[in-house]
């Protein structure tokens, strides 16, 4: 029987860290037989004549004994182990000659893995930080040239590596950090690549400011809007806005509302970061007023027409009224003959000292309209019966608690503030008032505040004919009492455990220490200290107080303000030997 030649290679095998799966270092056969053997391991020759390798002898060679025991494939790709000349089982040559060829693929080079982060938007800052958005997914396709590619790894935050099968949502706002390698069938494994990027799923914030002429809500042509916004990830790209639904536009420096109608107006604003994170639609609604004040100038008193010329007596007066459509009237003014402006409060006198007289006068309202007006003898009006030219007189006063400081008052909340109108004419039509700015009220009746901070009262008393008589006034409610201070004059000798306080330990001092009592205010001033020992009549401190009781000594301090605000402390326990 003819002995067939069997070749067996042996595989060692190598660890790989712990922190990566143990991927072997081993010969590999595809689905087309072909043999891949891993570049760094040896290989030897094994003969059999018989295809099941019993009877095994290991070859060795005399001619080239240093390099075969064992031998390493020298060539990338394709190696082959020859035998000079093909035969057939009678061992004859076959014809023509050729030589056997027994194929090996040598395999040393690892996979090379590419990744991509695909389906979000990115970005990349000066500083090279990389960003994506919303939709992450992570891919990854690796390739071999030899022996195929076994598996990819992937480690997410230090993770343990996993096999990776399908795409990877990276879907956290949060810093990532991933790791991935592959490695082919016989175990070539490549360098780990490692990409740390920031995934931003968060929108900027944007707020508003208004700028220039305006009352509260009512905005003036010359009122503009500036728009800030931050982004604390990946950046600020752009802010945009729409004014009442129109098209987008992007923000520069300010919002320009000069074009704008009469009337109520929206402008929605939002801001976008550099991975396309849009924040929620924000929405400012404003009024736009750029309605002049109305302005009647009125002669009452003594007149007379004559062959096209008015005269009036010294006694005429000159009355303004100013009506506005929003925002209100803010101030009239006037101006005899182009003297100075004055600010107009009531009708005035024109004093004619012969020849014609000229009255200009304007109005502002409170987002700074302003109408411009002339009377002229040449147009005065005749009609002068039973009108009321004077506002309400209005005044303001406070009752309960109350504290002066320079030209500040101080209340409390118990404190009431009454408002008051008086008109000798036709009478009070209207009382009401504003609050810091804010909207309108009736005075129904005396006002209390009950949270403390500084407040301002617009108020104003209309009579039956509308002269409006408007003032303004300020004030702090103050709630809260002293900060009380006591201090011991000297330090205690040790402390004391009394069964009847629970064993509790109670500072010891000799006997003579002084208790040393005083109190702050953030508001108003202190006004008294008060203080009582063992339970005693409270008394006010005018001097530090000398303790010579010996034994347990308890002491309370309270302290008032200059509004009545009272503070109190728990009582104090001190052991006097």
């Amino acid at each position: 029987m003819r002995k067939a030649l069997f070749l067996l290679f042996l595989i060692p095998f190598a660890a790989l860290s712990q922190q990566k799966p143990n991927v072997q270092e081993q010969y590999y056969i595809n689905e087309d037989g072909k043999l891949y053997w891993h570049g760094k391991k040896p290989v030897y020759l094994f003969i059999s004549e018989t295809p099941d390798g019993k009877n095994l002898h290991r070859m060795e060679s005399e001619v080239h004994d240093e390099y075969t025991n064992p031998m390493y494939l020298d060539t990338e790709g394709i190696n082959y182990i020859r035998s000079n000349w093909a035969a057939d089982s009678m061992l004859k040559q076959l014809q023509p000659r050729f030589e056997l060829l027994f194929e090996v693929y040598r395999d040393s080079e690892a996979p090379k893995t590419t990744v991509t982060f695909e389906e979000s938007p990115r970005y990349k800052d000066a500083e090279g930080n990389q960003f994506y958005g919303q939709g992450l997914k992570f891919k990854s396709k690796a390739v071999d040239k030899q022996s195929g590619v076994q598996k990819t790894f992937y480690s997410i935050d230090n993770n343990n590596f996993l096999t990776f099968t399908n795409d990877q949502e990276l879907n956290q706002d949060k810093e990532y950090d991933v790791k991935v390698y592959s490695a082919d069938n016989t175990g070539n494994v490549e360098p780990i690549q490692m990409y740390q990027f920031r995934v931003d799923l968060t929108s900027p914030v944007s707020n508003y400011t208004v700028r220039n002429d305006r009352s509260g809500m009512v905005f003036s042509p010359r009122t503009y809007i500036v728009l800030q916004s931050g982004d604390a990830s990946s950046g600020l790209n752009r802010i945009g806005y729409k004014i009442d639904d129109g098209p987008e536009k992007i923000f520069s420096d300010k919002i320009n509302l000069t074009n704008l109608t009469d009337g109520n107006h929206t402008i929605k604003y939002y801001a976008y970061d550099n991975v396309k994170n849009k924040e929620e639609d924000k929405t400012i609604e404003f009024y736009m007023d750029k309605t002049v004040p109305v302005v009647e100038a009125t002669i009452v008193g003594d007149q007379y027409q004559n062959r096209g010329r008015v005269f009036v007596s010294t006694r005429t007066k000159v009355k303004l009224t100013a009506e506005d459509n929003k925002a209100g009237v803010k101030t009239i003014k006037y101006s005899i003959d182009g003297a100075d402006a004055e600010t107009y409060y009531e009708p005035f006198i024109l004093d004619k000292t012969g020849g014609n007289h000229v009255i200009t006068y304007y109005a502002v309202d409170k987002v700074n309209n302003r109408f411009d007006g002339k009377l002229e003898e040449s147009n005065l009006s005749r009609s002068s019966l039973d009108i009321d030219m004077k506002a309400p007189e209005i005044s303001y006063e406070f009752a309960g608690s109350q504290y002066h400081s320079r030209d500040t008052a101080f209340v409390t909340s118990n404190s009431e503030i009454a408002l008051a109108a008086l008109d000798g004419e036709s009478g009070v039509k209207d009382l009401g008032y504003k609050i810091n700015g804010g909207t309108g009220q009736q005075y129904t009746g005396p006002i209390k505040l009950e949270e403390e901070g500084f407040y301002s009262i617009d108020f104003y008393g209309t009579d039956q004919v509308n002269n409006r008589n408007t003032k303004s006034f300020f004030f702090v409610v103050d709630n809260t009492g002293p900060k009380v201070e006591h201090i011991l004059s000297m330090e205690p000798v040790g402390n004391i455990m009394l069964d009847e306080k629970g064993g509790e330990p109670i500072s010891v001092y000799s006997k003579g220490v002084k208790l040393f009592l005083g109190a702050t205010d953030n508001v108003v001033d202190t006004d008294k200290v008060f203080y009582s020992l063992n339970g005693g009549k409270e008394l006010e401190y005018t001097r530090p107080v000398k303790i010579d009781t010996p034994g347990l000594v308890t002491y309370k301090v309270r302290a008032t303000d200059k509004l009545g605000n009272s503070t109190s402390t728990e009582e104090i326990e001190i052991f006097v030997k």
